[in-house]
């Protein structure tokens, strides 16, 4: 069965909160150009024994890339001259911006549902040409 919005959301929500998790998604992303959802879809899929090929996410990840690096610019240029409830503000609408995303990766996964088996993490960090992608994996495990 495939997950739902608010189970891929909670999920994402208390994964990226264990230790060391947020700094390995942070850094693939800003090193690598990883999409965290995508990261924290594909590690949800594989806790259930699903794998899939990350490929058929990349088309979507490409159109929405602009929008999503000109936000964080900007959210990361504007902490340091807002107050901390703005800043609050521009975080809830990136958070909101997630959320969208997550939507939209799952209507990708409906469209090619996963198999048994693992793989996609690992195979996405490879594409994204990760050094050591297996000690990679075991980092965004937590």
């Amino acid at each position: 069965m495939l997950p739902g919005a608010e189970q891929f959301w909670q999920f994402s929500e208390q994964h990226y909160a264990r230790p060391g998790v947020a700094q390995a998604c942070l850094q693939l992303q800003d090193e690598h150009g990883a999409n965290v959802n995508l990261l924290l879809l594909l590690l949800m899929l594989e806790e259930r024994g699903l794998g899939i090929d990350p490929t058929h996410f990349l088309p979507l990840l490409q159109r929405r890339q602009g929008l999503f690096s000109q936000w964080r610019a900007l959210r990361r240029r504007l902490k340091p001259r807002l107050d901390n409830d703005d800043y609050l503000q521009l975080l809830q609408h990136e958070l909101e911006l997630e959320r969208w995303q997550q939507q939209e990766l799952l209507q990708v996964l409906a469209q090619h549902p996963p198999h048994p088996g693992s793989g996609g993490l690992l195979t996405y960090l490879t594409l994204l040409q990760v050094a050591d992608a297996p000690l990679w994996q075991l980092k965004l495990a937590g």
